[in-house]
């Protein structure tokens, strides 16, 4: 029986160099290399590597003033040295990872040619995305992307990004305040987080210490100084001789070793706060058995228990049912003084794997285990080809890292999900068509719909109905798992390319009749030749893009129109002719919160005359025409407006319910305006508030079913006055989740009596 007290300081440089940091000693390098691939079969490739790299870079330098060699090499030596990485290919793609992104005159074709496939492929994943045109923020997500799709077929891109971020950090101190903050933040939200999810324990913790030691430079300072004062408090040792003698009274053998909780578990990366208020607790206790014998980790269990006595429903059996990223352990947690203590039970192996995850059976032909590797390449796969907006990517990372809960199947099949997960989540997670048609679940045989929350120990039997999933953006973002989220997002993308689609195609059409153009003209010769020219795929990417006001109709008509002289072309050649500049009309049948948006800056309300829309890739948003927004900082063309027609004729497909904000308005002023509203429209909550200036207004939720509803609903109250927080279908994702809604499939929804009657 031994008592460790174990706690690794980060490394904060790695000199690849001699004394003099200005300089680099290829051969000491080389040297110090060797004594970790001496024994490696097919290490020729690594050294090769070397003094091509250290060629090519040969002159440039780091901010720092360092040769620039001194950086991929840091980089190769941290994964040799430092997490036992010894694939001869890795290690030389590390040393090659900024040739082609630095070198202009090396292709990733010279690299494949020298070095072979998995070289290329493995610098090409790591080698940024140099789009000139785009921003910096866009830039930067889609080289996310691309980094995460090749990791994806190439787990080794992610480990050299993972390592070369760490030494950039080491060294981050060389560069303007305003980068060092930048790359700090990106970190904590990309690579820390994918770190932890891969349970790489030592880059985590110091990716998250030094980036948090940039963004938080004095509450860091505190935490630390709190941090390392931990583990030689009176009640650690307290603890720590209990275990010692319970074992020793057992006659059981064991090394426990107390740790403390790095910088990262008291960062929230919701509310982006450094505080000791956000670790759940602070020291925890590996406990680490003398061999593989899985019976001793249970006697120790039992030991502890003992001991201490445990919290109830704290106990985590990871030894029979694994995380999903390999992880095993006993996990325990017990309450003393007034302090949380997690007791981890383990072997010799399970602890080699929580401390280097991934990368402690790593091997080039077959790192990981078939079932293992492919969840890993779902999850990169999935957060790669996520469509959303950058910062939701982020999220899909963050998600990826947080507490899990775990479910079963009807069968018995366990599966683990983020803490938070819905029923959707679980449908996702075992089948993408099971997620599609999701209508809900049979949770523990009660009925539950598809945002139902999921607990611990939950038997879950997804319900499917021979309709699609309808999706709306609140539906993606309470789903807590990445699979969930990126095809919610797809189809939401999907949604509204098609809605674009029509839009356009009324566009267009409307423009055509007005110049006097055939309609038939679109199924002729020039529109192919029109549509190969502007490189778009066909002639629904044509309606696709107006639709999303990429682009404009004037110039499409242009080229549609008939033969000018070229003299007249040229006159005309980059800018758009003198043409009529009525406004065209966009006919709404119903109302699609994944498409339509009602602007806060004037209010609409479906069904009010004079609403005009602009759109983007994002659909449509409605405003008032004489909206003073719209007008004063949008900067629109009267072409780039359009008039709205709502088609009152036609019945929704579903009832919609909106959830309304009247201001200085209370619920008694309100009734009387109620007494003459049709008696088909339900009022379903009438309360009163304050608003952010402590004035009253009442709020109000109506469902309505077409669009003269809602226009007779409206005019009834006091114009100016009427603020739409949000609409959808009756018990829509938000609200079905906070009611625990337990009618059954297919059942309709009891409306309650209207306020008229």
């Amino acid at each position: 029986m031994v008592f460790q007290v174990v706690e690794k300081k980060p490394q904060y440089s790695l000199s690849a160099s001699g004394s003099d940091p200005l300089l680099f000693d290829i051969e000491h390098y080389h040297a110090r290399m060797s004594r970790h691939l001496d024994a490696v079969e097919g290490n020729h490739i690594f050294f090769d590597a070397l003094h091509f790299a250290h060629e090519l870079h040969e002159g440039q330098r780091r901010k720092s003033g360092a040769p620039y060699i001194s950086h991929p090499c840091a980089v190769a030596e941290i994964l040799a040295r430092e997490l036992n990485v010894r694939e001869p290919s890795l290690l030389a793609a590390a040393l090659l990872h900024d040739v082609v992104e630095d070198v202009p005159s090396i292709t990733l074709d010279d690299i494949e040619s020298r070095f072979g496939d998995l070289v290329a492929e493995l610098v090409d994943g790591c080698t940024k995305l140099t789009r000139r045109h785009l921003d910096r923020a866009t830039l930067k997500d889609l080289t996310h992307s691309k980094i995460f799709l090749s990791a994806s077929r190439r787990l080794g891109v992610l480990i050299i990004k993972l390592a070369d971020r760490l030494h950039n950090l080491r060294t981050l101190h060389y560069l303007p305040q305003a980068k060092r903050q930048r790359i700090a933040q990106e970190t904590v939200e990309v690579y820390a987080p994918i770190a932890a999810k891969f349970n790489i324990y030592p880059l985590k913790r110091e990716l998250y210490h030094l980036a948090l030691s940039y963004l938080y430079p004095r509450k860091s300072k505190r935490i630390l100084n709190y941090i390392r004062g931990l583990l030689g408090t009176q009640q650690i040792m307290e603890i720590g001789d209990v275990l010692q003698k319970a074992f020793t009274s057992a006659h059981c053998e064991a090394i426990i070793r107390p740790r403390a909780k790095g910088l990262g578990s008291y960062y929230d990366p919701l509310k982006r706060t450094l505080e000791l208020s956000n670790a759940e607790n602070h020291v925890d206790f590996a406990i680490i058995l003398p061999d593989e014998d899985l019976l001793d980790c249970y006697l120790a269990l039992g030991i502890v228990s003992i001991a201490f006595t445990p919290i109830p429903r704290t106990l985590r059996d990871f030894i029979s049912n694994p995380k999903n990223n390999g992880y095993s352990s006993l996990h325990l947690r017990v309450h003393v003084s007034g302090q949380n203590y997690l007791m981890k039970i383990r072997t010799p192996e399970m602890d080699q794997w929580a401390t280097y995850g991934i990368l402690s059976q790593w091997d080039a032909q077959k790192p990981l285990s078939d079932e293992h590797w492919q969840e890993i390449s779902e999850l990169l796969r999935t957060i790669g080809e996520y469509g959303g907006a950058g910062p939701q990517r982020k999220a899909l990372i963050r998600l990826s890292e947080t507490e899990e809960i775990f479910a079963y199947s009807p069968s018995g099949d366990i599966y683990y999900l983020p803490k938070g997960s819905l029923v959707l989540d679980f449908a996702y997670k075992i089948h993408s068509e099971l997620g599609d048609y999701c209508e809900g679940a049979l949770v523990n045989n009660q009925w539950t719909p598809p945002t139902q929350q999921l607990k611990d120990g939950d038997t879950v039997e997804i319900v499917t109905s021979p309709e699609p999933l309808d999706v709306d953006p609140d539906l993606e973002e309470l789903c807590k798992t990445p699979k969930a989220r990126t095809a919610i997002n797809k189809h939401l993308q999907q949604k509204r390319r098609h809605y674009a689609q029509n839009i356009g195609r009324q566009i267009l059409t409307q423009e055509l009749k007005r110049h006097g153009i055939p309609v038939e003209i679109l199924e002729g010769e020039n529109t192919g030749l029109v549509v190969e020219f502007l490189n778009l795929k066909d002639l629904s990417d044509l309606f696709i893009r107006l639709g999303q006001d990429l682009f404009s109709p004037h110039l499409i008509l242009y080229y549609l129109e008939s033969p000018r002289s070229e003299r007249d072309r040229s006159q005309q050649h980059g800018s758009s002719p003198d043409l009529p500049s009525e406004q065209n009309v966009i006919l709404v049948d119903e109302l699609d919160k994944a498409v339509h948006k009602f602007a806060r800056c004037c209010n609409p309300y479906p069904g009010q005359q004079n609403v005009v829309a602009t759109v983007s890739e994002r659909g449509i948003a409605f405003h008032h025409k004489d909206c003073k927004d719209l007008h004063d900082r949008h900067s629109l063309e009267p072409q780039q407006l359009l008039d709205i027609e709502w088609n009152g004729d036609a019945p929704w497909h579903h009832p919609l319910m909106f959830h309304l904000q009247i201001l200085n308005e209370t619920p008694a002023s309100l009734l009387p305006l109620f007494a003459r509203i049709p008696a088909t429209v339900h009022i379903q909550k009438l309360e009163s508030a304050l608003d952010k200036h402590d004035q009253p207004m009442a709020r109000l939720s109506a469902q309505f079913r077409d669009f003269n509803e809602a226009q007779v609903f409206f005019e009834r109250l006091p114009k100016d006055r009427i603020i739409i927080e949000d609409y959808g279908r009756e018990g829509g994702p938000r609200r079905a989740q906070s009611s625990g809604s337990s009618r059954e499939p297919g059942s309709k929804a009891i409306p309650r009596p209207s306020l008229d009657r």
